[in-house]
């Protein structure tokens, strides 16, 4: 374009010089009669560019009303299928039938049938995408949303007769009544077939605008571009105008004088011209080797000054020296420098040799000093685009580069989703995630469908959702209560129990780690998991509930053992004893002791074998139930304590499953026992009281209380949490020094 530019400067000038050299040789008027008419055809020409120019504006205005037009249609489907799904849930919602009125409207409206001009409709959406003229992509793009949002029409369709209890039959017709079904409706609203189909609609419109958007932005630039030119065409001839009256006075005055020197001139000017266009069709190919091109300038160059066989040329690029034929320097010299920027990177040397040394001017013309900067700025134009074309083009094959790198980045990472994805899947697991500056947790919609929940159920308070749907005595091991902690750990394992949709209760085990870190080594992000284990946990409980089932086989069987055996063994022996006693007088009072104390420890062995027949197999628990046997257990040990014991309760005379009773009871005998043994209690407190879904005992005395985290591993301990989770129980111990223990066991009804 710079090439072009000098070349159109110097032919201008020359075509000036050369017209007034011919209008000095004609006729006085001659001249003046041409500089009219030219004047006249540039007002002429004008006056069309004005025309073109306002035809121009005309084009560009209808271009931006066609696109407004164009969006308009678009939002005006993309805001209809919006209505339509408000007014359709808000029919099934309320069963106001206004709501159906609108819908039907709606749909009316969008076909034609039905014309509200005052909100914007005029002819149905088929018949407006005719109207406007589209491109055959464009109206294929729109009927696709149209089409696509004719098929949500009919899944709407089908929920408004859910709504009233009409659905489909064999040959889907409408003709199976029945009750009205909400949640079937709503479902057939919120499934991933409406949902996936209602973003179908969006994609093809986003596309529609976006080729709307291609056309007219390329359209506007076109008549921009054409109206820029216009007026620079206007305003060049309006200069060029201004320019010739100047030109007409200046010849009017000057041309007597200047018609010599143009004569003289007009030869060296149409060197300067053919010297300069050679440089500039030379320089016009950017592919050509910048030395060929300097080689091939220091053979033109000469040529281009008056004194062509005295003159000579040197061009310095860089390190490199490139000279005309029979090159040598002398005093006269003219040069210019060649840039890179505003760097220098070379010169342009011209000198005349064989001159007469003595000259007091110098030999260059003013215009020969012109010619020479107009080649180096073309020698320097042309350097500067072929860097700039080199860095293009290293730079779109680093892009390339780049691009083609992330796409397969992007491809991996969507396989390793999907493949995650499927994994979680078969596992019938979801997914939790927490970020270190959010107090929210990032659920799964697996979480809440494992419950019988849909996402949308904690949509106004997450917390206060998870937290009403977990077991009081669960809530410090729940995953929602522990976000700060979990947030500065970077870990997460628990196991508690929720409620589901249904009433019922399940066990969760929800368990994570970080998978991102700080520069200081804090947790960003931490995902997990939650995992429905009721069937693992039943599956342990039955393997428990058989371990103790036998454990109670077995330790009746040893019961009868004693009471049958070893009972009977013994109270044979009693018997003799008692007539040994009776038949003998002991005349060493030594030998009566020895026989009294064996007697008296006779006496007690058949008592502790009795009592320990009675706690290896209790009778009362399966024969009365365990309130019966606790009331028993109480008053067999009140005698001979010093720990007064309190038994309340509501069960009554209601039974509960014989394992459930049989592991209460024992848990409730090893409790009394410890206090006995350990507490130095005066007063122990055992309660049993049923409520509409759990079952709870607490034992709890005053006794000196000890530190749990020292003793929870014990096997008095470890025995009744082992039964307490046999049957499904929750088992806590509380206890501080001085200050008492409390047991508690939590059964939840199933």
């Amino acid at each position: 374009m710079l090439n072009v530019l000098m070349l159109r400067h110097y032919l201008k000038i020359s075509t000036r010089k050369y017209a007034a050299m011919n209008n000095l040789l004609e006729d006085k008027k001659r001249p003046f009669f041409w500089l009219f008419l030219l004047n006249i055809l540039l007002i002429l020409g004008i006056l069309t560019s004005l025309a073109f120019l306002f035809v121009n504006q005309e084009r560009l205005f209808d271009s931006q009303v066609n696109r407004y037009n164009s969006y308009r249609l678009g939002d005006a489907l993309r805001q209809s299928d919006d209505f339509l799904t408000d007014y359709c849930k808000n029919f099934i919602i309320t069963k106001d039938t206004i709501w159906e009125k609108k819908y039907w409207n709606l749909v009316a409206l969008r076909e034609g049938k039905l014309i509200l001009e005052e909100q914007g409709w005029s002819t149905s959406i088929l018949d407006s995408m005719y109207q406007m003229g589209f491109s055959e992509q464009e109206f294929t793009l729109l009927k696709e949303a149209l089409g696509k949002s004719n098929q949500l029409i009919k899944k709407e369709t089908q929920a408004f007769n859910a709504a009233k209890g009409i659905f489909l039959d064999s040959v889907n017709q409408y003709t199976i009544k029945g009750i009205p079904d909400m949640d079937k409706a709503l479902q057939i609203l919120y499934d991933k077939e409406y949902l996936f189909t209602k973003k179908e609609v969006m994609e093809p419109i986003v596309r529609f605008e976006s080729l709307i958007e291609s056309r007219t932005q390329s359209t506007v630039e076109k008549n921009r571009e054409q109206g820029e030119h216009l007026l620079i065409t206007i305003f060049v001839a309006i200069a060029i105008s201004i320019l010739l009256s100047i030109i007409t006075y200046y010849m009017i005055v000057k041309r007597l004088i200047q018609k010599e020197q143009l004569s003289n001139q007009l030869q060296s000017r149409n060197k300067e011209q053919a010297c300069l266009y050679k440089i500039s069709q030379l320089t016009e190919s950017t592919p050509k080797d910048i030395k060929h091109i300097l080689e091939s300038a220091t053979l033109i160059i000469p040529y281009g000054w008056q004194f062509t066989e005295k003159t000579c040329c040197r061009i310095t690029y860089k390190e490199s020296v490139f000279t005309s034929l029979h090159f040598s320097e002398s005093e006269w010299k003219q040069e210019a420098q060649i840039y890179n920027g505003e760097t220098s990177i070379g010169t342009i040397e011209v000198f005349y040799n064989d001159l007469i040394s003595n000259r007091k001017e110098s030999p260059f013309l003013k215009e020969e000093q012109e010619l020479v900067e107009a080649i180096a700025s073309l020698i320097s134009n042309f350097h500067e685009r072929k860097s700039y074309l080199q860095n293009l083009s290293e730079s779109n094959k680093s892009l390339k580069k780049e691009i083609e790198a992330k796409e397969k980045t992007e491809i991996a990472l969507i396989e390793k989703e999907q493949q995650l994805q499927f994994a979680f899947d078969v596992s019938n697991e979801g997914i939790w995630e927490i970020y270190h500056d959010s107090d929210v947790i990032n659920f799964s919609e697996r979480c809440y469908s494992i419950l019988g929940f849909t996402s949308k159920s904690a949509e106004l308070d997450q917390i206060v959702f998870w937290k009403d749907l977990i077991i009081d005595v669960d809530q410090e091991k729940a995953l929602i209560n522990r976000i700060k902690e979990i947030k500065n750990s970077g870990l997460h394992d628990s196991i508690y129990r929720i409620k589901t949709k249904g009433g019922q209760y399940k066990w969760i085990h929800t368990k994570g780690k970080a998978v991102a870190f700080s520069a200081q080594n804090v947790p960003l992000r931490i995902v997990g998991t939650m995992s429905d284990i009721t069937e693992r946990m039943k599956q342990e409980e039955k393997i428990v509930d058989a371990i103790l089932e036998t454990e109670d086989k077995e330790r009746s069987r040893i019961a009868r053992e004693i009471h049958d055996g070893l009972q009977q063994t013994m109270s044979t022996s009693l018997m003799s004893f008692e007539k040994v006693r009776s038949s003998v007088d002991f005349e060493e009072q030594k030998i009566y002791e020895r026989f009294h104390m064996g007697y008296q420890y006779l006496k007690k062995a058949i008592e502790e074998s009795r009592t320990l027949a009675h706690n290896l197999m209790p009778k009362i628990v399966s024969d009365n139930g365990i309130v019966a046997a606790i009331e028993s257990l109480v008053s067999a040990i009140q005698p001979s304590s010093n720990t007064e014991f309190n038994f309340d309760q509501n069960i009554l005379e209601n039974r509960l499953k014989l394992s459930v009773e049989m592991t209460l009871y024992r848990i409730t005998q090893e409790a009394v026992n410890n206090v006995i043994k350990y507490a130095n209690a005066s007063k122990c407190n055992i309660q049993l009281l049923k409520h509409s879904d759990v079952v709870l005992l607490t034992i709890d005395d005053n006794g000196d209380g000890f530190v749990v985290d020292q003793k929870e591993n014990t096997f008095g301990i470890n025995s009744m949490r082992t039964r307490a989770e046999s049957i499904g129980a929750y088992f806590e111990i509380n206890s501080h020094l001085n200050k008492g223990t409390q047991i508690l066991v939590e059964l939840p009804l199933k």
